[in-house]
C-alpha cells in the first residue's frame, strides 16, 4: 500500500514551504531516513526525510509553493504499484510529458473545438483553423509571461508538434538575452523576472501582517559610544585570552539582554488577547543572508557572559548563512535586535516580528562635537532606536528603557557588571 509524502510542518507559524529541489529521481527506491527533497519555508531550508521504504512518485514540482500537509508524492511499495500511480507511464518518463492539457484530461484545452481531427503533420503547433496545440501549464506560463503561444517552438507530444511547460521556459530564457529595443534611439532594456517564493515571499507576508495588525511606533535617542568603542578595543586586545574577538554588536546585545530583564513589558509577545511576559530573555538577533533576513534566536541571552553570547552570535549568524539552523533556533523569540551599524544608515523604523511586541536598531557609529565638561570635544554617537507596540507599550516605558539604555552605553563598565 503507498504512504503520502505531504509538506512537513517546522515551526508553529508555518503554513506552506516551496520545493527547492527533488534529492531523489522519480521512481527511485529510498529506505527510511533517506533525505528525499529540500523545501524552504519563511526562514530556513530544510531536509524533507523519507518516514519509510519505498518507490517515489512525485506529484509536486521544484518551485512549487504548497501548504503544509498537503500531498507532494507518493511512496509505493511496489514496481507494479509505482506504475498503476504513474498511471502506467514509465517512472523514468520525463515530468514534461505528464503534463496534464489533452481533450481527455483538460475540457477546455485549446483543441478540444476539433478533438476528432487527427494531428497536424507539420512540425508546428499551429493548426489549419488557428488554434496552438500546447498543455494546459504551458499556456499558463505563456499568459503570465505575457507572451504568444505561436512563437514558442513545439517540442511535446508523440510528433513533437504541442506546446509543453519546458518550451515556453526555454523560449523566455532565450528572451532574456535578446534585451528589447526601446523608443529611444540606441537604449535597451533588459527585464529580470523573478518570482518571490520561499523565503522571501514568507518574510514579505509576514511584514506587511506586521504593520497591518500593530500599533507600531519608532523612538530614537542618540548615545555617546566613546567609552563603549574603547572598551571594546581593550577586549579586542586580549582576543587570545577570551577565546573570541569581541564585537561592538556583542556589546550591544549584552546590554540589551541585560535591560530587558528590568522591563517585563517588551521582553514579551502579544496575541492580541493576552500579553505573555517572560522570565528569560529569548533574544532573535536579525542576520542579513543573500536569501532574506534570518532571525535567529539565542536561548536565555540574560543568563550568558559576553564571551558565551559573542560565541552563540557568531555561530548562528554562519548557519544562518548556510541554511544550516535548527527549527529550534528560529523561533520563539521574546525582543529583536537589529544593527545596521556596518552600513552608512544612521536611524531606521525597523518592523517588529510578530508575536514579539518591540525590536531594537542601532545605527553607525558617527564622530560629533558634543558639551563635555564645559566644552566641545569630539565624541562617538550612535543612535539607538525602538519599534514598538502601542497597543502594550506606552511612551512613559519607552523612556526608562533609553534612559537605562544610555547609562549602560555610556558606562559600559556596567554591562559585564
Amino acid at each position: 500500500m503507498s504512504t503520502a509524502i505531504v509538506m512537513p510542518k517546522a515551526g508553529l507559524t508555518m503554513v506552506e514551504g516551496t520545493i527547492a529541489q527533488w534529492k531523489v529521481s522519480e521512481g527511485a527506491f529510498v529506505k527510511k531516513g533517506d533525505v528525499l527533497m529540500e523545501y524552504e519555508n519563511e526562514k530556513n531550508t530544510i531536509d524533507c526525510e523519507a518516514l519509510g521504504d519505498g518507490y517515489v512518485h512525485i506529484l509536486a514540482g521544484e518551485g512549487e509553493t504548497v501548504p503544509v500537509g498537503e500531498v507532494i508524492g507518493m511512496l509505493a511499495e511496489s514496481e507494479e504499484e509505482l506504475a498503476a500511480l504513474a498511471g502506467g507511464a514509465s517512472a523514468a518518463a520525463p515530468a514534461e510529458e505528464t503534463e496534464k492539457g489533452c481533450a481527455r484530461e483538460c475540457p477546455d484545452c485549446v483543441h478540444t473545438a476539433n478533438a476528432a481531427s487527427p494531428v497536424p503533420a507539420s512540425s508546428t503547433p499551429v493548426m489549419a483553423d488557428g488554434h496552438v496545440r500546447a498543455s494546459g501549464l504551458a499556456k499558463k506560463l505563456a499568459k503570465e509571461a505575457g507572451v504568444r503561444l505561436a512563437d514558442i517552438a513545439a517540442s511535446g507530444g508523440p510528433d513533437g508538434t504541442r506546446i509543453i511547460a519546458r518550451d515556453v521556459r526555454s523560449y523566455l530564457e532565450q528572451a532574456k538575452a535578446k534585451p528589447a529595443e526601446t523608443a529611444s534611439a540606441g537604449v535597451t532594456d533588459e527585464i529580470t523576472k523573478t518570482p518571490w517564493t520561499g523565503v522571501r515571499k514568507t518574510i514579505a507576508r509576514n511584514m506587511y501582517n506586521s504593520l497591518q495588525t500593530m500599533a507600531q511606533c519608532t523612538a530614537s535617542c542618540e548615545v555617546d559610544v566613546t567609552d563603549l568603542l574603547i572598551l571594546r578595543q581593550k577586549l579586542v586586545e586580549q582576543q587570545e585570552y577570551l577565546g573570541c574577538k569581541i564585537t561592538v554588536n556583542d556589546l550591544l546585545c549584552k546590554a540589551v539582554a541585560k535591560l530587558l530583564v528590568n522591563h517585563p513589558l517588551v521582553n514579551a509577545t502579544f496575541d492580541g488577547e493576552t500579553l505573555y511576559s517572560h522570565k528569560h530573555v529569548q533574544l532573535s538577533v536579525a542576520v542579513a543572508t543573500e536569501n532574506g533576513l534570518m532571525v535567529p534566536v539565542v536561548k536565555h541571552a540574560d543568563t550568558l557572559s559576553l564571551v558565551e553570547l559573542s560565541r552563540t552570535i557568531k555561530d548562528l549568524g554562519i548557519r544562518a548563512k548556510e541554511k544550516k539552523l535548527r527549527a529550534e533556533e528560529q523561533g520563539c523569540g521574546t525582543f529583536t535586535v537589529s544593527n545596521v551599524g556596518m552600513f552608512p544608515i544612521d536611524f531606521s523604523t525597523p518592523i517588529i516580528n510578530p508575536p514579539e511586541v518591540a525590536i531594537m536598531g542601532f545605527g553607525r557609529t558617527t564622530k560629533k562635537p558634543l558639551y563635555v565638561d564645559g566644552q566641545f570635544v569630539p565624541r562617538d554617537t550612535m543612535t539607538a532606536y525602538l519599534t514598538f507596540d502601542h497597543r502594550v507599550v506606552d511612551g512613559l516605558e519607552v523612556g526608562r528603557i533609553f534612559r537605562e539604555l544610555q547609562t549602560l552605553l555610556e558606562h559600559p563598565e556596567l554591562i559585564l557588571a
